[in-house]
Parts: C-alpha cells; structure tokens; sequence
C-alpha cells in the first residue's frame, strides 16, 4: 500500500482500501487517468449513468493535491466574476456561476452523505487588508446585484467581533461556502462510483499513451487499459503524458500546515466556525479543525520547500496576523502540486478525439473538479455539450521551464506589493505597542 504524505488528513483518514493495481490488458469504453477529486468525480459521473469506465491511479486515491489543500469549498474561479465578466461577456459569466452554483450543491450533497465524516462546516469569510483599496464593499454589491450572490457586507466593527485582529478593514461573509475534509470526500466518492461499477487501480502509473485506431491504449507498469475515450485528470503529476498539456500548464506548490490542538484560545482570536481567506494574490486561508487545531494555508511557489521551511514560514504568518497565537506550535506542515493554466481558468473538454482534459482548477478546485467530472461525464455518456463554455480559454503555451520562473517572478512582484501596503499597519501596529 502507498503510504499517505504525512498531512492531518492522511493522519485522519477514514478509508484504508487497498486497491489492486493493474494487471493485464483490459478494454472499457472510458480510462480516467489520475484518482484525485477530478478523476474520480469523472468515474462517479460515467458509472452513475450506467456506463463502464476504468480508473488509473499512480499511488493511491487521494495521494495528490485532493488530499492536500485547505478544504475550502466555493462558487467560483480563479478569475473573479466581475473580470470574467468584463473580459468575456455577461452571458458568458452567468451561465459559469450557474454551472458553479450547481456543482456547489452536489459537493454538499456528497460529504453530507459520505459514511465518515467529510463535511466540518459551512460559511467562508473573505476579508481586505487595512490599508488597501477601499473596493470590497463595491464587489459585494456587483456581486449580489448581477449574480445574486447572496454575500453579507461586514465593516471592520463587526468583522472584530468575529477575527481578533487589527489587519482587517472589511470583510463579507459567503454563507453558501462549505468546509470539507477533502481527503475523507474523496474516499467516499471513489467507493461510490465502484458500487456503481466504476473499477479503480491504485499503484498504476500511466506510463505512454498511443492511439489504436478510434481508441487509445495506456500502458502501465502492470498492464494496458484500451478505451475509446480517455480523461486526463492526474493534475500536476502527469508530467510530460501528454505533451500538449504538460507544456500548457505550470505546476505550482501550495502549502499547508495545522497547529498544535488550543480550542480555547484558537477560538479566542477566531470567534467563528467560518472559513477565512483574504483578497490579496498571495492570500492567507485558514479555519478551525473539528479537533481544536487550527489549519494554515498559504504561499506559493514553482519551487519545493521542505517540510521545516514549510512550518517556519506559515507559521510566521499566522503570527503576524495573530500575535495572540504567535506561540502555538506546528504540528504537521505540507505542500502540493497544482496545475495553473496562463489563463489561470479550468481547462475542461476534450483537446483531441476522444482525449478530454479535467485540470488546471487553481484554488478553487473543491468546486471544479466536481463540475468538470460532471460536464465530461455528461459528454462522453449523452452528448451533452455545455463543456464548451470553457472552449473559449482554450490550452495556450505557458512557456515550459520558463513558465515557471515567469510564475515566480509575478508571485514575488505581489509578495512586494503585499508589504509596501501592509508597512503602514505596521508601523501603526508598533506604535500603538509602545504608547
């Protein structure tokens, strides 16, 4: 058995199976490559309309960025609403917040339902930093006026009596957002789509792919799975499979890290069960554990760090945003790989005959992978076409090697940015500390 990465939910996890890997050569109609969240909502779509699909892991279900991310759940994309909007059209933007709003709801559904707990909680808070642009009061009313959001406005007084913090100026509360235990959701999906008659591998790497005629054989180290459509949905860890996707994509890492469990002072300073996350680029996201312990999620990178760096370096934040906290100590610290189109919006829908593409989901993929299973599932069984409002952003170079250091250097201009802005709440913060 593949261990798990050593996060709090692989120390948490609920489901042990030990799938087989593949032996032999097999025939189905649809392989879905790769058993994160995107795969296996793929599976779960295919199977639950009566149709045979194979799943092919490389490690286990879950191993990848599904199992790894801060488990926050929200409509959306990458993009904000307002800017899809401006940059694509109106029409264009509804009719993705409907497809958001619906895949939103099927998320809740399934954890709500899963035999070991996958749901820890409901309402996201956003908040903006003191000192930036006075402009979250206008996007929640933009918001709520052309999408119906249903998002609450909090100035700065009501949002202290909520987050015991001075970093703050405003926030709003997004009642519909949940809190899941993604790694626990995705067990529970996977078994699912097998009662259903989906049939999953662990520890099978795809390895090649060639096409056979109308189908594609995928090879692996123990056997062959031919299918007459594939769905490529391994996220950052496909690699080079296939080179037209490997090269139109960045793998970015994101970390994480939990604390030791504190539940009364945790809830001292964070006087809500909401999830927070703020509107910077390079955003803070954090959230309270059904176990006392508070989760931290933040950063980005092209690079790996290791574990240690990891724990410093969030936990630094976590105390300059709660001083109150500064103590607590670290009790796992983590990253994953995630794909970032330049686009930076989901890439969903076929990129050739029969080889459809689930990936590039940024941080919003709790949502998204549940739609593009959904859209894929839906196209390869009854020829439903709505995966072409995503045809619109296509799969465009993102510079190979060179991508990466472009993300980088944009990552570090933000990073500068964020503490010009931040340095007069600083300074403001000392004063206030010496008088």
């Amino acid at each position: 058995m593949t261990p798990d990465p050593n996060t709090w939910y692989g120390a948490n996890r609920a489901d042990d199976i030990d799938r087989p890997p593949l032996a032999g050569d097999i025939e189905t109609e649809t392989c879905v490559i790769g058993g994160g969240l995107a795969g296996i909502a793929t599976a779960l779509a295919i199977a639950g309309r009566g149709r045979p699909v194979v799943l092919l892991e490389a490690r286990r279900i879950g191993w990848g960025a599904s199992g790894r991310n801060g488990g926050f759940v929200s409509r959306g994309f990458p993009i904000s609403m307002p800017k899809l909007a401006e940059r694509y059209g109106l029409d264009l933007a509804r009719a993705l917040w409907c497809l958001s709003g619906e895949a939103l709801t099927l998320v809740g559904r399934r954890a709500e339902a899963a035999p070991a707990k996958a749901l820890d909680g409901r309402g996201a808070l956003r908040c903006r930093f003191a000192g930036y642009p006075d402009t979250l009061r206008r996007f929640v009313d933009d918001m709520n006026g052309r999408f119906d959001a249903g998002l609450d406005y909090l100035p700065q007084d009501q949002l202290r009596t909520m987050l015991a913090t001075s970093a703050y100026a405003d926030g709003y509360l997004n009642p519909s957002s949940l809190q899941v235990n993604p790694l626990n959701l995705a067990c529970a999906m996977a078994r699912q789509s097998e009662t259903l008659g989906a049939v999953l591998h662990d520890g099978s790497a795809a390895t090649r792919i060639e096409r056979v005629g109308a189908a594609r054989r995928i090879h692996t180290a123990g056997g062959t799975v031919t299918a007459r459509h594939v769905v490529l949905a391994g996220g950052a860890y496909l690699g080079l499979l296939n080179r037209r996707l490997g090269f139109a994509t960045v793998p970015v890492a994101s970390f994480v890290m939990t604390t030791e469990a504190a539940s009364d002072r945790i809830g001292q300073a964070i006087r809500t069960g909401a999830a927070v996350s703020d509107t910077r680029v390079a955003t803070d996201y954090y959230r309270r554990l059904p176990d006392g312990r508070l989760m931290w999620g933040g950063r980005a990178s092209a690079f790996a760090y290791r574990e240690a760096r990891i724990a410093e370096r969030l936990h630094a934040d976590m105390a300059r945003i709660y001083p109150q906290l500064a103590d607590l100590k670290v009790a796992t610290a983590w990253s994953g790989l995630m794909p970032i189109a330049r686009h930076r919006m989901p890439v969903i829908g076929p990129i050739d005959d029969g080889l459809w593409v689930a990936a590039c989901f940024g941080g919003l993929g709790l949502v998204t992978t549940t739609l593009a299973g959904e859209l894929i599932g839906a196209a390869i069984t009854e020829g439903d076409d709505r995966y072409r409002y995503f045809a619109r952003f296509g799969l465009p170079f993102a510079g190979g090697s060179l991508g990466r250091a472009a993300f980088q250097l944009i990552y570090w201009r933000h990073k500068l940015a964020d503490r010009f802005a931040s340095a007069p709440q600083r300074a403001d913060a000392r004063r206030s500390e010496t008088s």
